[in-house]
């Protein structure tokens, strides 16, 4: 499961749900990490690599009739993420994986280990329901990806270029559930 063929990595979002108590919404996600050879080869190489999961609430605007859509847009209420940066110790041959959110941190034999610790469900993202309003529509996104923008330098490129480098286009799109329980 977690390696591929040779150009294929990928994230995607599993069971993706929000559960409602009396006063909260909560956001639950869980996320796939399929990772190529040459991105695990990377690693081992002494690439440093950060995954962020971003959740995010929006206030959906209709979108008018003659309206082009990407002049469309949502306004975003709530914004919450979780970072993961994961390494590899070839001195000891292990793996470290550290949440950025609260520090901690673990150490892998394998990656295999490390990739099942970042899977684990998490409840990131809980929304007070008094700050929606009634009479508006609302929608939660959620995503994974890895973030380029903490790579090296040389890396870079290859990053923004997903056609040439597909192992590097690492990012399962957003996922989008619609908040329904306000309007009973």
């Amino acid at each position: 499961m977690l390696l591929s063929s040779p150009l294929r990595a990928e994230i995607t979002i599993v069971n993706p749900e929000l559960r409602e108590s009396s006063d909260n919404f909560i956001v639950r996600a869980q996320f796939s990490y399929k990772l190529d050879k040459r991105v695990i080869g990377a690693l081992q190489n002494g690439i440093q690599m950060t995954f962020i999961a971003e959740y995010q609430i929006e206030e959906v605007t209709p979108l008018l009739q003659f309206s082009p859509p990407f002049f469309h847009s949502n306004r975003e209420i709530l914004h919450g993420e979780h970072s993961f940066s994961l390494s590899y110790r070839q001195f000891n041959n292990r793996y470290y994986l550290i949440s950025l959110d609260n520090n901690s941190h673990g150490t892998y034999s394998t990656i295999e280990e490390a990739v099942d610790r970042m899977r684990l469900r998490n409840d990131k993202l809980t929304i007070d329901k008094s700050i929606l309003d009634r009479d508006k529509n609302y929608q939660v996104k959620i995503r994974a990806s890895l973030d380029a923008s903490s790579m090296p330098g040389l890396l870079k490129p290859y990053i923004y270029t997903p056609i040439l480098w597909p192992e590097w286009k690492l990012d399962s799109g957003w996922h989008t559930i619609p908040i329904e329980a306000l309007k009973k």
